[in-house]
């Protein structure tokens, strides 16, 4: 332990305290590790693991209409499309914010029109909106 001697701070002579000196290699490791791992710990993640056929879709594959029948919402564990035909999908997932699902919600008519439960689809999209779209 150190102790002061009325001019300066001593640190003892045994084997413990060698490796732990200020500005010694072993403290610079140990201050380097406290930092990193205060990071990680205040670092931002995400508090669940988001499955969006689960989430929003009531555990089915499509919403809206069957997957062969178009448009339908194709619901994975790990994905959210919008199909509105065979060449022409909206993918919701792994965007930073809202802007495209609110852009498909505002046109029901133009994007969906045609599905014959309409309401399933806006029901899953309003969902992950209100989620936050994550």
């Amino acid at each position: 332990m150190p102790y002061h001697d009325g001019t300066r701070v001593k640190y003892g002579t045994d084997d413990r305290n060698r490796f732990c000196r200020p500005g010694s290699l072993a403290a610079l490791f140990g201050m380097a590790f406290l930092v990193a791992a205060a990071f990680l710990t205040a670092a931002p993640r995400p508090a669940f693991a988001v499955n969006y056929k689960k989430d929003y879709c009531g555990g089915e594959d499509y919403v809206g209409n069957a997957g062969s029948k178009y448009p339908h919402l194709h619901c994975g564990k790990d994905f959210l499309t919008l199909s509105r035909s065979g060449s022409d999908h909206i993918n919701f997932n792994g965007r930073p914010n809202c802007n495209k699902v609110n852009e498909v919600l505002d046109d029901v008519a133009g994007n969906y029109g045609s599905a014959s439960d309409k309401a399933a689809i806006t029901n899953a999209l309003t969902a992950y909106k209100n989620a936050g779209c994550p």
